[in-house]
Formats: C-alpha cells, structure tokens, sequence
C-alpha cells in the first residue's frame, strides 16, 4: 500500500547479539504487521547467520525485506522509493551489520538528531556490552546525555495500572540527595513529569515520593523533605511514604508516580507489570524514544521462548506518539 511523503522512519536497534533482542522485535513485528505512513529500519548482527535464518524467514511472511550492509546504502533507497511513489509501508529495511550494537544506538541517535530518522525503538543492551565496545555510558540513557550533553534526560515507565519517572537513574544512593538537593537539578525534574503526564493527558496529581522512609516522618526521619520537597503546585501531591505509594488504592488517584531513585520506582513497577509487559520511554529528548523494560534474557537466547509483549507495547507506543495519535 503506497504512502504519502509523511512517512515516518523508525529506527529499531535488536540489542546484544546473544540476547533475545532480535527475536522479541520480529515477534513483535509479526504481530503487528506493516503500519500505516511508518517504515522500519531494523538493526542486528552480520553473524550468527544460522541462529537468525528462522527469525528472517517470520518477517519475509509479513514485510518485502531489503537487506543492506551500510545505513547510508538504506537511507539512500528509502529516498529514492518515496521519490518514485514506489514506498510501501510492507517494506523492512534490514541493516545487517558488522559493529558492536552499542555502535547502532550511537549511529541512531545521531541520525535522529540530525533528522535522517524519526524516531527510536531499542532493544536490551547489556552494560557490558556497551562498555567491550570501549566506552564508559551507563545503559541507553547514557547515550543519550552524551549526544545531547545540555539536556536532562529522564527515565520514564508505562504500565497499564500506572506510569514512573524516575529523577535519578543510574547513580550510588550515597549521591541521590545531594543531587536532588541542587535547585535547578530539581525544577528540571518537576519540569520533565509534568512533560510525562502531558503525554497521556491526565488530569490525575502526581504522586511525589518522598526520599527517607516515611517521607521523613514531618523531620524525625529526615529534612530532605520539608527542605526540598514542599512544592507549591496542584500538579504534585504532598511527600508519599515510599513503602505505601503503590499500593493498589493509590492507582485511582495517581496515574503518575515520580520516584526519587531508581529502585524506589523501578521494584514496585516490574513487581507489578513484570519484565514481559511495560515500555521505557525516554523523557527530555528531541525525538522518540521507546524500549522493551527488560534485560538481555541470555539464558533463553535461541530457544524461542521470549515474550514479545513489552517490544509490542513499545513499537505500537513509538507510532502513536510519533503520529499524535490518541493514547
């Protein structure tokens, strides 16, 4: 089916090559089959050609796939297709290439950045993965604050019975007060969950957690709260006491839960949607951002056996943010 000249490119990276990356996308895919005004460019591995021969062979039932060895090669025949009205949203463009998959989120970023892509679906990553390929970022994120050094960039979860955001991510609990203690650290913050709840159009407060146990207890516990944390706005609710915020009365009245550090937020979240459901989005970036909310599953690698749902959620929540649709 022939598609006009708002074609969306989404640029969805497989993650570790020994890790179910590659086969939580094509399940996905399959799935969902070709997506009106959106073209995928798919990125995995030159090798182990024998373990992802099956997989190929599920996404020529649905897609026209079209292998390519560079991005340039890709970038330059989705061009040319759209510039003879020959594009067609079946199609797959399949990278297959021969560098680390940390170097494919490096590449996607940039080319987001620069426009060439819209948009970004990412597959788990190990950090070890990024790191044997010689640098130092801390997961996806850390890309990203690399690219864009000037931007806060936040962590952000979807579920079905509530959403998280988290303030600090990747950092020893040693320093989270002392960062969230820096006031513009902090009106950033406040900043981007108010972006988050906007997405979804929520009406709801956000629930605010507190730091200390007991959200300090009014100053027995803890300062850090009636210190930092009086924020004089109806968006935010009052300090929750972290062991209490998520129970299940509270999904009524919070759609939003802004955690302080990221198992405060992370725990309660994968306790209740599990690591085959959710989407990590990223907040504070210029452009798309989705991934699967869950790690590398090395142990399944090959066996056929991954749930696609959280690469699902996130491919389907990538094309309904990037086309403004209702969500």
């Amino acid at each position: 089916m022939p598609t006009s000249s708002t074609t969306r490119k989404i640029a969805l990276t497989t993650g570790d090559v020994d890790g179910i990356g590659l086969e939580v996308t094509v399940k996905a895919l399959i799935k969902l089959g070709p997506q009106k005004k959106s073209t995928f460019f798919l990125f995995r591995s030159l090798n182990l050609k024998k373990q992802q021969a099956a997989l190929l062979k599920k996404i020529d039932s649905r897609f026209a796939r079209i292998t390519f060895l560079n991005i340039e090669s890709a970038l330059l025949f989705f061009d040319l297709l759209k510039q003879t009205k020959s594009l067609d949203s079946g199609f797959i463009f399949d990278l297959a290439l021969d560098v680390s998959p940390a170097e494919w989120v490096v590449a996607c970023t940039h080319l987001c950045k620069n426009n060439f892509f819209d948009s970004l679906v990412t597959g788990p990553i190990s950090k070890t993965g990024i790191r044997s390929a010689g640098y130092s970022f801390v997961g996806h994120t850390g890309i990203f604050r690399h690219v864009f050094p000037k931007k806060n960039l936040f962590m952000g979860f979807v579920g079905k019975n509530f959403h998280v955001m988290l303030a600090t991510d990747h950092r020893p609990l040693r320093s989270v007060e002392k960062t969230l203690s820096n006031k513009k650290y902090l009106f950033a913050v406040l900043a981007a969950a108010k972006e988050f709840s906007k997405i979804f159009k929520s009406e709801k407060k956000i629930a605010l957690l507190g730091l200390n146990p007991h959200a300090g207890e009014k100053g027995i516990i803890g300062s850090f709260e009636k210190k930092w944390l009086k924020i004089n706005s109806e968006k935010f609710s009052a300090p929750l006491s972290p062991d209490a915020a998520f129970l299940k009365k509270n999904w009524s009245l919070y759609k939003f839960f802004l955690a302080l550090y990221h198992d405060q937020g992370l725990i309660p979240f994968k306790m209740q949607h599990g690591q085959d459901s959710g989407v990590h989005l990223t907040i504070g970036l210029p452009f798309i951002r989705t991934s699967v909310d869950h790690g590398t599953a090395q142990d399944i690698f090959g066996l056929n056996k991954a749930n696609p749902a959280s690469m699902i959620d996130a491919i389907r929540l990538n094309i309904q943010l990037l086309h403004g649709e209702k969500i």
